[in-house]
């Protein structure tokens, strides 16, 4: 029998593995060829409010991203009676405007940009790796490009820590609570005791923040750019950690009792973790590079049509008007 197979086994590898090959190959050719079509074939819209908010579509799915400008902050705490470090609390200015998600992603918008469909639009999806998030992040971004729903200038993408903690914190809005939104946790937060379980529950069931953004302390923890480590003491501008101990992920968990591991649950509180579990979501942000040097005054002209834009230098620069920004130079620029 062992003289059979080793006269058998070299004619399966000349025979077989070639067709093997050519299969994965084809296989591999399908998964671009699907991917294109699907690119093709997505729908997508957006619309903006009055507080510069939108709300975008993706494949019938609705999710809404909430404003928060740029600002100076100050980041981090000087409380040393933690697991994961948040000091020493430092100064930050981030310059670009930037739009945050009003919930975690839920399952509902994960399948309908990962090409799956269905599941839950109140259930935040968990079980998400980083590496998993920005693979999402990436296909969002296809998506909305070739969409037309977002500008040249705007990519979304996984906040840094410092945009999350300012949007957590309120943003220019910000009113110095404690947890995000208010200094009562059970007001703002999803936390073991309140919820009577250890994992996420349904999003937005309880108070937003001063921006109207939800679920920022308590409920799943969310992934940002950062790797973990201690902050500067310098001021910092535009940060993001991208070495360190494993990825920072922030906002705290029902996972943990809130009675013995409160910090967490802070606008500054930090944990460090390299894989993922049951409790590990995400949030995305809509970066826009070049925002902060906005337009200072518009004036519209007799007809309505066009209008004459003043840089913040007092350069008299045209645009055409369209719902919700202007086009300078060939770019949208988003109103503030």
């Amino acid at each position: 029998m062992n003289i059979i197979l080793q006269k058998a086994f070299p004619l399966y590898m000349a025979v077989f593995m070639p067709m093997t090959a050519m299969a994965c190959t084809s296989c591999s050719e399908e998964n671009e060829d699907n991917m294109s079509y699907n690119n093709q074939t997505a729908t997508g819209s957006v619309s903006t409010d009055t507080d510069d908010n939108r709300t975008f579509n993706v494949n019938g799915v609705d999710f809404k991203m909430i404003f928060v400008g740029h600002g100076t902050f100050t980041m981090g705490s000087n409380n040393t009676n933690v697991q994961f470090s948040e000091s020493p609390a430092h100064q930050v200015t981030l310059t670009k405007d930037y739009l945050i998600g009003e919930t975690e992603v839920t399952e509902a918008l994960w399948n309908a940009v990962m090409g799956n469909g269905g599941g839950s639009a109140s259930m935040p999806k968990t079980s998400v790796t980083w590496s998993n998030a920005h693979t999402f992040i990436d296909r969002l971004n296809e998506i909305a490009r070739a969409k037309g729903l977002i500008a040249d200038n705007e990519r979304f993408r996984l906040p840094t820590e410092a945009q999350w903690e300012f949007a957590a914190k309120g943003g220019n809005k910000s009113r110095g609570y404690l947890y995000s939104g208010s200094d009562n946790v059970n007001d703002v937060a999803v936390t073991r005791e309140n919820s009577g379980s250890d994992a996420p529950i349904r999003v937005k069931s309880k108070q937003p923040n001063e921006l109207g953004i939800y679920d920022m302390s308590g409920n799943a923890y969310e992934w940002v750019d950062d790797r973990g480590g201690n902050y500067p003491s310098t001021p910092q501008t535009d940060p993001q950690n991208t070495s360190g101990s494993g990825y920072v992920k922030r906002g705290g968990s029902n996972y943990h009792p809130f009675r013995s591991e409160s910090y967490l649950f802070t606008n500054t509180g930090r944990y460090f973790y390299s894989s993922t579990d049951w409790t590990i979501g995400f949030r995305i942000a809509l970066e826009i590079d070049g925002s902060s040097a906005a337009v200072s005054s518009v004036e519209a002209d007799n007809n309505n049509l066009a209008q004459a834009i003043y840089d913040i230098h007092g350069r008299k620069l045209t645009a055409m008007t369209n719902p919700g920004f202007y086009i300078v130079n060939g770019k949208k620029i988003y109103k503030r």
